[in-house]
């Protein structure tokens, strides 16, 4: 072995002796959560319930806008020293199929936790003379182009989601464009759309209300939130599959443990029985698993959008920012 070859040996060995230091020492400051515009209840929960076993404050920073881009090309800048994570979501593997962006969701951040699903719901007002999917599908038929869908803007995942059932059922039903899900569901409430592609924590209260009627969830199964009401698949429709979701991830490079540390803790507290049942009240079904069963939900969940976005032929004519 050359003097040159002993000493990179050695140089390397006292980088990974540092690496599991660090490791073994972490946390021995506050943790931030960096979210990126949507709701941050859930993480918040999640925040407080993990300082205690963690003994630091973790903290919940908001960097929103653009579809939650730019709080993602934030939080890939941060150090991957284990103290700044992302709240990522499902529109995270939607954004990729429609804009230019600046970092990439699989190789820039590494998964920890997949912390829970919401249902995209199909909703109809009251009015409208349906009580069921398939009463839908015969009258938007019999009505080719007459009627209509609130969802948030084209290209958006409560959107593709609408695509994937027109698509599969054959029928043309219009899209109303909408700046935020709030906007799209109050219009459906005052009867200026007819139909509305929402989300469960918008709607599941207008739901419960009976102001709305639920048609179809799109979840593979049925969810826990929305038990009664069935799914795309088993109304026939087993392509129309997307799921609106919270987890949670750490810029690439962070060490192992740190991630397997913080996974189980964020296990831990999902369980708790009092923990899961706020969740469920933001209508979140609770999920929480591993780094490697996180990975593998987040390879399929991009194909999945992937293939909804080339099936939909949305076209994005404004240049994202």
């Amino acid at each position: 072995m050359t003097f040159h070859s002993r000493v990179f040996l050695v140089a390397l060995g006292s980088l990974l002796v540092a690496g599991s230091a660090d490791a073994q020492q972490w946390p021995a400051k506050p943790i931030r959560f960096i979210t990126v515009g949507a709701s941050d209840a859930f993480p918040r929960i999640l925040a407080q319930e993990i300082s205690g076993p963690l003994k630091q404050p973790v903290l919940v920073e908001e960097h929103a806008g653009a579809s939650g881009t730019i709080g993602a090309e934030f939080a890939a800048r941060q150090p991957a020293d284990g103290y700044a994570f992302m709240v990522a979501t499902s529109t995270h593997m939607v954004v990729p199929n429609f804009y230019k962006l600046n970092y990439d969701i699989m190789r820039d951040f590494a998964p920890i936790s997949l912390l829970g699903t919401t249902p995209f719901i199909l909703l109809a007002h009251p009015s409208l003379p349906v009580r069921s999917l398939a009463q839908l599908v015969e009258l938007a038929k019999q009505r080719p182009g007459e009627l209509n869908f609130s969802a948030t803007s084209a290209g958006s995942s409560s959107d593709l989601v609408a695509e994937m059932f027109k698509s599969n059922a054959r029928v043309n039903i219009v899209h109303v464009p909408y700046k935020s899900m709030a906007a799209a569901l109050s219009d459906l409430l005052g009867g200026q759309v007819q139909l509305a592609m929402s989300v469960g924590p918008t709607a599941v209260s207008q739901i419960q209300a009976h102001k709305v009627r639920a048609l179809a969830v799109s979840t593979p199964k049925r969810s826990v939130v929305l038990p009664d009401v069935p799914t795309f698949v088993e109304l026939g429709f087993p392509k129309v599959v997307g799921t609106a979701w919270f987890g949670l991830v750490a810029p690439a490079g962070t060490p192992a443990p740190i991630l397997s540390r913080m996974s189980a803790e964020i296990v831990k507290a999902i369980r708790k029985p009092d923990v899961r049942e706020k969740i469920l009240k933001l209508t979140f079904d609770p999920v929480g698993d591993t780094p490697e069963e996180f990975h593998v939900f987040m390879k399929e969940d991009l194909v999945r959008w992937a293939d909804a976005a080339k099936a939909s032929n949305v076209q994005i004519k404004v240049p994202h920012k």
